[in-house]
């Protein structure tokens, strides 16, 4: 299915790490030396995926003897859609049906290079699951996606329903979000 590259992940950690601490002072700053040590990812990556991260504006960077990261973003307010696209580029789940952003511009008069893109007859339901799971996605901030739930009184940011011939994911309503789901 979906499937995040390493980067992604590493970025993902970096702003939990990042956001608990946020939590506890608003100014704390974080390095990606701290980041790699504590969670045993490799520094040069981390660091390239923290640069990154300040290029998009989620996080700033504060220099000195004292420097690194802290978080700019207020991450209740940044889809989760718009933070893969940021880290992985716009995606689609075959290449004809994605984002028109994520087409290289040689290859804007074909998008699609299938072979069998003339006798395709299911290019437009691809479209259109592509755009059912990124609107799923975009109802998902990191804000919920990052939230500690291990703590007690939270509950997971979408529960898996299934019934004997359909199963479909429900996303949980969390006290910082109201989403309406449809079923």
């Amino acid at each position: 299915m979906i499937k995040l590259n390493r980067v992604t992940e590493y970025a993902l950690i970096a702003l939990r790490h990042m956001r608990r601490k946020h939590g506890l002072d608003a100014r704390a700053v974080t390095s990606a030396r701290e980041i790699s040590d504590q969670f045993g990812l490799p520094f040069e990556i981390t660091a390239k995926t923290l640069q990154r991260l300040r290029d998009s504006g989620l996080i700033d960077s504060a220099q000195g003897a004292r420097g690194g990261y802290l978080l700019q973003a207020d991450l209740s307010r940044v889809s989760l859609v718009r933070f893969l696209d940021v880290m992985e580029g716009a995606q689609g789940i075959v290449a004809c049906a994605a984002p028109e952003q994520a087409v290289a511009p040689a290859a804007k008069q074909d998008p699609c290079h299938c072979e069998y893109h003339s006798a395709c007859e299911i290019r437009g339901m691809m479209s259109g699951l592509n755009k059912k799971v990124r609107d799923f996605l975009a109802g998902i901030t990191l804000g919920e996606l990052l939230e500690d739930i291990s703590s007690p009184g939270t509950s997971p940011l979408i529960q898996i329903s299934s019934r004997p011939s359909t199963a479909s994911v429900v996303p949980v309503q969390s006290s910082s979000s109201k989403m309406e789901t449809q079923s």
